[in-house]
């Protein structure tokens, strides 16, 4: 029986696999060095938050990337080299973090350590040392890190902090990775990742997937033919996303309700639903 919707044929090259371990691994580094650097020379704690969350999307970015590049369709090895990827990048970042703070001028006394600098044979020697870094991990949550207030912050509310730093740098890029580029449409015939393009009107909001998905399959496109006028566009409306290849004689959509709305700020909010995703067409259909 022939797939409504386009089921990944799961094949992960291993010229593709090798190629985003070894580049995903490096990216990782560099990345954690980048992280701790932004810390360090910007001690301010929210803003830790924000570029906490910016390394976790900036390793799925990456990752992302080379696994298109390496045409690896498998969401497995996906989630794995990301996991993978995720914790080298925790484990270098705290890697730098301790040989700088090891290496730093000043005591949590003065509220901060005032100076330090990146030392490449500090930094490789705990990333060569993983027993050392978790013993320095140790002292420094003994001492605390920075302070709030004046007041240091240490023991258990650091650990506490630090596992929210780790959860969110392991778990976001992996809930990420879980509907990345892996998952996408991809022309087995052609060997190549399938063009995306968006229809340039909006459609009128659907209302019912079941009769859409009927219509569909007995080749009536009318629904996502019909154009609203600009005179017609509301609050709601639907869009269509079009994957296509010229080695293949179908198409695959994805419509996506939309519904304006406000929110107490009195911005304007796009909620977003999905009716359908890469459902199989015959090609040149739209």
């Amino acid at each position: 029986m022939e797939e409504t919707y386009y089921k990944s044929s799961g094949k992960a090259p291993i010229g593709g696999v090798l190629f985003a371990i070894v580049a995903g691994l490096c990216a990782s580094v560099i990345l954690a060095i980048v992280y701790i650097a932004l810390q360090w020379f910007i001690p301010l704690v929210y803003f830790n938050f924000l570029i906490t969350f910016g390394l976790a999307y900036g390793l799925f970015y990456v990752i992302d990337v080379l696994l298109k590049i390496g045409k690896v369709r498998n969401r497995m090895i996906a989630l794995l080299l990301t996991l993978i990827c995720t914790l080298v990048a925790c484990y270098a970042q705290w890697c730098l973090f301790v040989s700088l703070m090891f290496n730093a001028e000043g005591t949590m006394g003065g509220d901060i350590w005032v100076k330090s600098s990146f030392n490449l044979d500090g930094f490789l020697y705990f990333l060569f040392h993983p027993t050392d870094t978790f013993s320095g991990i140790q002292e420094l949550n003994a001492v605390g890190t920075f302070s709030l207030q004046k007041n240091v912050v240490s023991g258990w509310p650091l650990w506490i902090l630090w596992g929210i730093e780790a959860a969110t740098i392991i778990i976001y890029p992996m809930v990420l990775a879980f509907s990345g580029k892996t998952t996408e449409p991809f022309s087995e015939r052609g060997n190549e990742w399938m063009r995306k393009r968006e229809l340039e009107k909006q459609i009128a909001y659907i209302q019912d997937k079941q009769i859409l998905e009927q219509n569909l399959q007995k080749k009536d496109f009318t629904s996502l033919q019909t154009y609203l006028q600009s005179d017609d566009l509301g609050a709601t409306f639907a869009t269509v996303t079009i994957y296509e290849s010229d080695a293949d004689n179908y198409q695959y959509i994805s419509v996506v309700n939309h519904k304006l709305g406000t929110n107490k700020k009195g911005d304007i909010v796009d909620n977003k639903t999905n009716v359908l995703t890469y459902f199989k067409i015959p090609e040149r259909s739209l």
